[in-house]
C-alpha cells in the first residue's frame, strides 16, 4: 500500500523543494526519482530492521550488513528485480539468515579459508556491474576492484581481532554474501546478464 503512495510524496517532496524558484519538467522528473529511490530504500530499511527486531537480531542485522555494504560500496552486484523482491530478499539475507549463522561453530582454519576465498572472488570478479548501470570505463574497473580489494582486506582483517565467535561469524558471513552476488554464477544462476560493458 505505501508504495503506490511513494510516487505522490515524491512529487510533493520535490515541489517543497523547488517551491521559490522556476524548474524545468525534466529536472523536476530527476529529482523526484531521486527522492523516490531514498522513500524506498528507507521503506526497505524499516522493514528490514522491523524484521531484526521481531526476531532480536538487531545488533546482529547490523553487523553483517554493515560488513557487507563496506565491499559492496566499490564492487557493486547483482540487484533483485522489483522493489517487493529487494525487500523479501533482504529481510531473509540480513536477518534470517543470520539467524542461523551466528552459532555456527568454525574453526580458525575453516575461517582462515573462507576469508581467503572471499578475497580471492573479490579480486577477480569485482566490481560486476548490471543491465542498467554497464561500467564501461575500464579505468575506473581498476580503481573500483583495488578498492573492493582494500576494503575486504579491512573487513577480514577485523574477524581475528574479535574474540567473540558470533560476530566473527556475522562479518564473515557478511563479506561472504557480497562475494556471491559478484559472483559470475550467481548471475547465470538468476538469469542475468554479466559484464554488461561488453554488449554494447
Amino acid at each position: 500500500m505505501f508504495s503506490l503512495t511513494v510516487p505522490n510524496m515524491a512529487a510533493k517532496i520535490t515541489r517543497t523543494i523547488f517551491r521559490d524558484r522556476e524548474v524545468d519538467e525534466d529536472r523536476f522528473a530527476i529529482v523526484k526519482y531521486g527522492v523516490e529511490i531514498f522513500l524506498v530504500n528507507v521503506t526497505k530499511g524499516i522493514t528490514v530492521y522491523l524484521a531484526a527486531a521481531l526476531l532480536g537480531m538487531i545488533w546482529q542485522t547490523l553487523i553483517v550488513h554493515l560488513s557487507y555494504l563496506m565491499i559492496r560500496r566499490h564492487s557493486f552486484g547483482l540487484h533483485a528485480k522489483t522493489s517487493l523482491g529487494c525487500t523479501i530478499t533482504s529481510v531473509v539475507v540480513f536477518v534470517v539468515l543470520p539467524y542461523f549463522v551466528k552459532e555456527v561453530q568454525l574453526s580458525g582454519w575453516m575461517i582462515v579459508f573462507i576469508s581467503a576465498l572471499i578475497l580471492l572472488n573479490i579480486a577477480i570478479f569485482s566490481p560486476s556491474d548490471t543491465e542498467n548501470m554497464p561500467l564501461f570505463n575500464a579505468q575506473k574497473r581498476h580503481i573500483l576492484r583495488r578498492k573492493s580489494v582494500i576494503n575486504t582486506i579491512i573487513v577480514l582483517s577485523f574477524i581475528p581481532l574479535v574474540p567473540f565467535l558470533e560476530i566473527k561469524n556475522l562479518v564473515l558471513y557478511g563479506a561472504f554474501l557480497q562475494s556471491i552476488l559478484i559472483h559470475p554464477y550467481t548471475y547465470k544462476i538468476m538469469k542475468r546478464s554479466y559484464n554488461n560493458y561488453e554488449k554494447i
